[in-house]
C-alpha cells in the first residue's frame, strides 16, 4: 500500500484471552493493508493477556497496548476508538481470525463513496474452539441504504467485521456501554449498526473473510441475555421509527427462533426448553404463521427434489434466490484452509500456528 492510502485502526478488546489473542493478533499482522496500527484495549484481564501483547508488540511496531479496568468489551472498544489515530476502525474480537485481504478489500469497496463515506462488511465463517468451520452466515448481498434490512437481521453478525469511519463511529456514542449496566450484554455492535446505517450507506464484500468463533460460555451463546439486550435495541427502534414497529417485532421473533433452534441442535436442551414457553407466549400467531410457512417451504424443497430425480434435470432455482458465484465454507475443514484455497497463488503469510509459537 502506498502511504496516501487512509491509516486504519484495528481495535482489538481482550479480556482473559492468553489463549487466543495470539491467533488474532497474527492474522491481523498479515493483513495485505500494511497501513495499520493495531490496538490491544487489555480489558483488566488476570491472565497473562496484558503480557503476551506487550511481547508480540517486540515483532510488530505496529501493535500499541491499552490497559482499563474491566468494563466490558464495549467500554474496551470505545477506549480504542477514542484512541485510535486512523480515519477508520476496524474491530476484531480477541478470539476471532480474519482472511489477510480482509482490510485490503473492504478499503477498495469503500472507494465507491464520496470521500470514502460508508461502512463495509464482508460475510463470515463460522468456527469452533479448534478454527474448524461448522457454519457461516447467509450471503446478503444489502447494500447503499439498508437501515431497514439492518432492523430486520443483523446480517452482520457479528463484532470482527465491519471497516467504520473512526468519526462516525463517534458521533454515534460509540458502543452502548449501558446495556452491560442493564444486565443485557450483547447487541451493543446491532444497536451501532444501525446508528450508523441511519447516517451513511454500506458497502458489501461478497466473500467469507471473517473467522467468528463459538464456544461455549461466550457472550453469543447466552440466549437470555441476548435476548433482553436485543429487545432493548428493538424497544429503541419501535419508538423511534414507528412505521418498523412490526418490522422490529418480526426480528425479535426470529432471534428468539434461531436461539430456539440453536440450543435444540446444539443439545442444549436446558436453554431450549426455557425458550420454547417464550415463543409460544410472546408471538403465538407469527409463531404458528412462521411454522405452517415452513412446512410449506420445506414441502416445496421435497417437491424439487423428487423432479430432479425423475427427470435428471435440475429445476429453476427459486424466485429471489441469491446467485452465488463464490464457493460456501465447507463444514469440517479449517479457516486456514479456507484462507490458502482463496490466497493460493498470492503474496502473504497467515500460517496455522504452531505450540512453540507466541
Amino acid at each position: 500500500m502506498t502511504t496516501s492510502s487512509p491509516l486504519v485502526t484495528v481495535v482489538i478488546p481482550a479480556y482473559n484471552a492468553e489463549k487466543t489473542l495470539a491467533q488474532t493478533l497474527r492474522s491481523v499482522s498479515a493483513q495485505t493493508y500494511e497501513q495499520l496500527e493495531i490496538l490491544v484495549v487489555d480489558d483488566g484481564s488476570r491472565d497473562g493477556t496484558f503480557e503476551l501483547a506487550k511481547e508480540y508488540g517486540l515483532s510488530d511496531p505496529r501493535v500499541r497496548l491499552l490497559r482499563q479496568e474491566n468494563g466490558g468489551v464495549a467500554r474496551a472498544r470505545n477506549h480504542g476508538v477514542r484512541e485510535a489515530r486512523g480515519s477508520y476502525v476496524a474491530p476484531i474480537d480477541a478470539d476471532d481470525l480474519w482472511h489477510p485481504r480482509k482490510i485490503e478489500m473492504q478499503v477498495q469497496a469503500l472507494g465507491k463513496f464520496p470521500m470514502g463515506r460508508g461502512v463495509a462488511y464482508n460475510w463470515y465463517a463460522a468456527i469452533d474452539g479448534s478454527d474448524v468451520i461448522f457454519g457461516h452466515s447467509r450471503p446478503v448481498i444489502h447494500e447503499g441504504d439498508i437501515f431497514e434490512a439492518m432492523v430486520r437481521e443483523n446480517f452482520i453478525g457479528n463484532g470482527s467485521t465491519p471497516l467504520m469511519p473512526r468519526d462516525e463511529v463517534l458521533a454515534c456514542g460509540g458502543y452502548d456501554a449501558g446495556l452491560r449496566d442493564q444486565g443485557a450484554e450483547g447487541c451493543e455492535d446491532l444497536k451501532l449498526y444501525l446508528a450508523l446505517a441511519e447516517r451513511l450507506p454500506f458497502a458489501l464484500v461478497p466473500d467469507f473473510l471473517t473467522g467468528y468463533r463459538f464456544t461455549a460460555g461466550n457472550m453469543s451463546s447466552n440466549a437470555s441475555r441476548m435476548l433482553k439486550s436485543h429487545g432493548l435495541v428493538m424497544a429503541d427502534i419501535k419508538q423511534r421509527h414507528p412505521g418498523l414497529a412490526e418490522t422490529a417485532t418480526l426480528a425479535e421473533f426470529d432471534t428468539a427462533r434461531w436461539y430456539f433452534k440453536k440450543s435444540f441442535y446444539g443439545g442444549d436442551y436446558a436453554q431450549a426448553m426455557q425458550l420454547a414457553p417464550l415463543l409460544v407466549r410472546r408471538f403465538p400467531s407469527t409463531l404458528a404463521v412462521r411454522t405452517a410457512r415452513d412446512l410449506w417451504r420445506a414441502a416445496k424443497r421435497q417437491r424439487r427434489r423428487l423432479v430432479k430425480r425423475i427427470s435428471g434435470k435440475s429445476p429453476a432455482p427459486p424466485k429471489g434466490a441469491v446467485p452465488m458465484s463464490i464457493a460456501l465454507p465447507a463444514s469440517g475443514t479449517s479457516f486456514y484452509e479456507l484462507v490458502a484455497a482463496k490466497s493460493a497463488g498470492r503474496a502473504g503469510h497467515f500460517s496455522e500456528p504452531r505450540a512453540d509459537r507466541l
